[in-house]
């Protein structure tokens, strides 16, 4: 699969293409970024043979290009993904799918009638620590699941195009869809409302929240919770759980840990969920090791080429895109939402 990549500055490189180039089903021919140096970057890891373009357009028109992966800001991801789509090209689509519900909506639409793959780029449901609490959950060994909850206290987002409220499409759709995606998957059930609180506290030069905790509601009374912090000075461990008429799991993504404690044993099940020496990972701007990437793209890739529906496929990043808005409304309302606004029925 001959690939462009759309998008080259430090995730685009240190993500996708440190991780296609060593994947034998896959051969980048393509890159675009409007620094130069960030596409001297791209041509020390990829080789002098790498077409670089200052313009993403000039990358996706390259005639030999038959997929893109799409690593823009946010702000750009539906027109590149109209465009890649009108061009015929199978795509990889960075977080968020749209900044809005009718944004998500034309993109999905602009996917079937080309009849060409669609998949987020939410890497988290690859990640072994992840696919291994689903399966234990599916498997039964909580019981009936009434809680999920997550815990990410860590320090600011890389500077730049995050800091603006207009490129992200705000905090919690940037930097949340991927455990709001975790919920959303792991849970089962149609979100119902969502309230929250947060503000811009510590980190005052920026638009966005740098803090929030959100209560989101299911079907069958189901729930689950973010904390997100943006100011913590040490870590970045991110704690996630789940809570069952049985017992429980919690996880911790840095320490690759697992843990399941249940109500009729004695045992506490502690596991170490270590990743395949190829899924390393890369180190994001608060030292954490973000994994999954690999993965993520392996199954694009195995998609691509059978025409299969991916595991995170448009409608399940609308959803999430659709949970994110509606808690960023309700700090904005100062109130409780329904997700019927955003069209969760």
């Amino acid at each position: 699969m001959k690939i462009a990549l759309l998008g080259a500055g430090w995730f685009g490189r240190e993500a996708h293409l440190r991780n296609l180039l060593s994947l034998e089903n896959a051969e980048v021919v393509a890159a675009s970024s409007r620094s130069e140096s960030s596409l001297d970057a791209a041509r020390e890891i990829a080789g002098d043979d790498l077409k670089a373009f200052t313009d993403w357009k000039d990358a996706l028109a390259v005639d030999e290009v038959e997929a893109v992966v799409i690593a823009l800001t946010n702000n750009l991801h539906h027109e590149a993904a109209l465009a890649a789509f009108e061009a015929g090209k199978h795509v990889l689509l960075e977080k968020p799918l749209g900044l809005t519900i009718a944004e998500c909506d034309e993109i999905i639409a602009a996917s079937e009638s080309a009849g060409k793959v669609l998949q987020i780029g939410h890497e988290m449901r690859f990640q072994r620590l992840y696919s291994q609490m689903k399966s234990m959950i599916d498997g039964g060994e909580v019981g009936n699941l009434q809680l999920m909850w997550c815990r990410e206290f860590r320090g600011p987002m890389r500077p730049g195009w995050r800091s603006s409220e207009a490129l992200t499409g705000g905090t919690i759709l940037e930097k949340n869809c991927h455990h709001i995606d975790l919920f959303n998957w792991m849970i089962g059930e149609k979100p119902v409302r969502v309230a929250a609180n947060g503000g811009t506290n510590v980190l005052t030069d920026r638009e966005i929240l740098d803090n929030a905790q959100v209560i989101i509601e299911y079907a069958n009374n189901r729930r689950a919770t973010l904390e997100l912090c943006l100011f913590a000075p040490f870590g970045g461990e991110c704690e996630i759980g789940v809570a069952g008429d049985l017992g429980r799991i919690d996880t911790r993504n840095q320490a690759l840990e697992l843990t399941l404690q249940r109500f009729d044993l004695p045992d506490r099940n502690e596991m170490q969920i270590a990743d395949v020496a190829e899924d390393a990972g890369f180190v994001d701007a608060s030292g954490r090791v973000d994994r999954g990437i690999r993965p993520e793209l392996e199954h694009w890739l195995d998609c691509c080429a059978a025409g299969d529906r991916p595991l995170t496929d448009g409608e399940s990043a609308k959803l999430s895109v659709a949970v994110c808005l509606a808690a960023q409304e309700s700090i904005r309302r100062g109130e409780t939402v329904l997700m019927e606004e955003f069209g969760v029925k």
